[in-house]
C-alpha cells in the first residue's frame, strides 16, 4: 500500500489580502466618521424630547389630591411649585398655609400668609389665612417659654380676624380664628370667645374651624365632654385634620380616657408617619404613664422628625433621665432650656432635671446655678421651688463631703 504524504503548509510572508481589505474598509469608515462627525452624532444619538411642562392647575390639582390622601408634604410641594408658577394666584395660597399650620410649619405659614396679604389686602379669605397663622405661630411661643410674644401673636391673630371679619361679615372662619386667639389670651375673655365662636358655628356648622373653636371655649370654661364632642364633629368632616387629632388625644388624655388617647395619636401617625407631634405626644403619655423605656423611643422620633422641637427634646431628656441615662440626659435637657426663653411653672421641671443630672455626674458648678434660677424664678411652696431647694443641698452636701 503506498501512503499519500501531504505535503507540510508553511505560513505565509506577510498579511493575506482579506486582512488588507478589512484593514482599508475601517480606516475609510474612521475617516469619514471624523470629517462627519455632526452629522454622525445627529444619526446615533435620538434629539431627546423635553418633558412636559406641568401647569400651576396641575401642581394644585395634584396637592388637593395628596391633601385628601393624607401625603401632607408633598401637597405642601405641590402648592409651593404652583405659586412658583402663578405667583399672583391667591387661591393657591390659603391651603398651602392651612397646610403648614397643621403641620407644625408656623413660621412658614406667616411667610406665605404675608405674601399673600401683599397680593389681595381686600381678599377676606387670606385674612383668615394670616389670623391661622399667627395663632399656630403664638401657640408654638407658648410652649417654648415665651408668653409675652404669644400674647402679641394672638393679639395680632385678633386683629387679621376683625379686617376679614370688616371686608365680610359672613366670614365664619374669621370668627372662629377670633374665639381661638380669644381663649387662648386667658379666661377673662372666655365669654366674648364663647359669643364668637357660637356665631361661627351658626355661619358654618360643617366647618371644622368653627367646631374647633367652639371645642376650646368648651376646654376653658371645663365643659370636657362638650368639647371632645366638638372635636368628634369636626373629624367628621375632616378626617385627615391631624392637628385636630392631636388636640383631642390630649383632652382624652387628661380626663383620664387614656387608652383612646395613645389610639387617637397612632391613628395620627397612619395618616401621616412623619407628624413629629403625635410622636411627642405619645412619648410625653407614656412619660406620664411611667413607661420610660417607650416614652424614649417616641421622643426620640419626634426629636428626628422635627430637631427644632424644644419639647421634644425636653421629653427625651426626661425620659433618659428617669432610666438614670445622665449623660444622654444633660445633651437633650441642654437643648431644650436653651429653645425655651424663660422658665415658667411649666417647664422648670426640665431644668431641675437637668441639674440633678449634673448632680450625679459630679457636677455641681453646673448644677447650682440653675437651681438658683429655678429658685428665682418660681413661687415657694410650689413643686419645682421645692425640688430645685433639695438640689441645691445635695450639691452643698456634696461640696462638703457629707453627700453623693
Amino acid at each position: 500500500m503506498v501512503i499519500q504524504r501531504r505535503r507540510p503548509t508553511y505560513p505565509r510572508r506577510g498579511p493575506s489580502c482579506m486582512l488588507v481589505i478589512i484593514v482599508a474598509v475601517v480606516f475609510a469608515l474612521g475617516m469619514f466618521v471624523i470629517s462627519n462627525a455632526e452629522e454622525v452624532r445627529d444619526a446615533i444619538i435620538p434629539t431627546p424630547v423635553p418633558e412636559a411642562t406641568r401647569t400651576a392647575a396641575e401642581y394644585a390639582t395634584s396637592a388637593a389630591l395628596y391633601q385628601r390622601d393624607g401625603e401632607f408634604q408633598n401637597a405642601i410641594t405641590a402648592y409651593e411649585k404652583a405659586i412658583s408658577l402663578e405667583v399672583s394666584k391667591i387661591e393657591y395660597y390659603m391651603p398651602l398655609i392651612e397646610l403648614l399650620t397643621q403641620t407644625g410649619q408656623p413660621e412658614s405659614a406667616l411667610e406665605w400668609a404675608e405674601r399673600a396679604k401683599v397680593l389681595a389686602a381686600d381678599n377676606d379669605g387670606v385674612w383668615a389665612a394670616v389670623a391661622s397663622a399667627h395663632i399656630a405661630n403664638a401657640d408654638r411661643l407658648a410652649e417654648t417659654g415665651d408668653p409675652a410674644s404669644a400674647d402679641l401673636q394672638y393679639t395680632e391673630a385678633i386683629n387679621a380676624a376683625n379686617k376679614a371679619v370688616d371686608l365680610n361679615p359672613n366670614n365664619a372662619e374669621a370668627y372662629a380664628y377670633m374665639a381661638t386667639a380669644l381663649s387662648r389670651l386667658g379666661f377673662e375673655n372666655v365669654a366674648e370667645a364663647q359669643e364668637k365662636a357660637a356665631y361661627a358655628v351658626e355661619l358654618a356648622p360643617e366647618s371644622p374651624i368653627a367646631r374647633r373653636a367652639m371645642a376650646n371655649v368648651f376646654e376653658l370654661l371645663g365643659q370636657y365632654d362638650n368639647a371632645i364632642n366638638e372635636y368628634l364633629v369636626a373629624l367628621d368632616f375632616n378626617p385627615n385634620a391631624v392637628d385636630l387629632r392631636v388636640d383631642l388625644a390630649y383632652l382624652y388624655f387628661f380626663t383620664e380616657r387614656r387608652q383612646e388617647a395613645i389610639l387617637t395619636l397612632q391613628d395620627v401617625i397612619e395618616i401621616d408617619p412623619n407628624n413629629a407631634n403625635a410622636y411627642d405626644g405619645l412619648g410625653y403619655f407614656y412619660f406620664v404613664l411611667g413607661q420610660y423605656p417607650r416614652a424614649e423611643e417616641n421622643a426620640y422620633q419626634a426629636t428626628l422628625l422635627d430637631p427644632s422641637m424644644t419639647r421634644a427634646h425636653a421629653h427625651l431628656g426626661a425620659a433618659y433621665f428617669k432610666q438614670f441615662k445622665y449623660d444622654s440626659a444633660i445633651q437633650e435637657l441642654e437643648l431644650a432650656v436653651v429653645g425655651y426663653d424663660e422658665i415658667t411653672p411649666t417647664n422648670a421641671t426640665y431644668y431641675n432635671m437637668l441639674g440633678l443630672a449634673y448632680y450625679y455626674q459630679s457636677q455641681c458648678t453646673e448644677a447650682v446655678p440653675i437651681f438658683t434660677d429655678v429658685l428665682a424664678a418660681t413661687e415657694e411652696d410650689t413643686t419645682p421651688y421645692i425640688n430645685a431647694q433639695e438640689g441645691m443641698e445635695l450639691c452643698r452636701q456634696a461640696q462638703l463631703g457629707t453627700g453623693g
